[in-house]
């Protein structure tokens, strides 16, 4: 019982560090390289464009939810930022720029609490454009990072006005409860202190 426990208690623990560090985990030396041959899928802007179905799951029932829904470290997020803001214009939303990796645990914690809580999602679908942004060893898009301020830990979620001004720096971890998931009413002031008002 007690070795269970210190086991989990571990686990735990390495959970916690992972997603906290501000650098993302070396990639394991047994894993091969990923190569990307072809450049990521651009979007055309026009009033006739569906623009979230490349890269939704369910893009029916999202539609406009997440310009990028994904960490992809091929994607440029500056000419993602650059369509977002077309878009945010266009609908008359903000901007929500996520940061974070699939080696994060706590990037698919907050994935998994959107898909279980469709009132939060809803909101951040009506009053959001979403664009991951991809942190990880094969590309920690810095350059394009440079211009916010540093995170302590990943997701790190930006608020973005629709012209694509810095309006707020937002630590996930004030979001979280303590366990490995995150608080809805929280989640939920947070999104709407920071929504465009009609």
């Amino acid at each position: 019982m007690k070795r269970t426990v210190s086991l989990a208690l571990g686990l735990l623990l390495l959970t916690t560090l992972a997603c906290s560090s501000l650098v993302p985990p070396e990639p394991m030396a047994e894993a091969p390289a990923t190569v990307v041959t072809t450049s990521p899928p651009t979007l055309a802007l026009t009033p006739e464009a569906t623009v979230a179905a490349p890269y939704m799951d369910n893009a029916a029932d999202m539609e406009h939810s997440a310009l990028v829904n994904i960490y992809d470290p091929a994607r440029n997020p500056a000419d993602d930022l650059d369509q977002a803001i077309v878009l945010a214009q266009k609908e008359n939303k903000r901007i929500m720029l996520e940061m974070g990796g699939n080696w994060c645990i706590w990037c698919k914690h907050m994935d998994d609490f959107y898909a279980a809580h469709a009132d939060l999602l809803q909101y951040r679908t009506e009053h959001y454009v979403l664009v991951k942004v991809n942190v990880s060893t094969e590309n920690s898009n810095e350059e394009f990072l440079s211009r916010y301020p540093e995170v302590a830990g990943y997701p790190h979620i930006f608020i973005l006005d629709s012209d694509g001004t810095f309006l707020h720096s937002q630590n996930t971890g004030e979001l979280e409860d303590g366990a490995d998931s995150y608080v809805l009413d929280v989640f939920m002031a947070f999104l709407q202190k920071w929504a465009l008002t009609q």
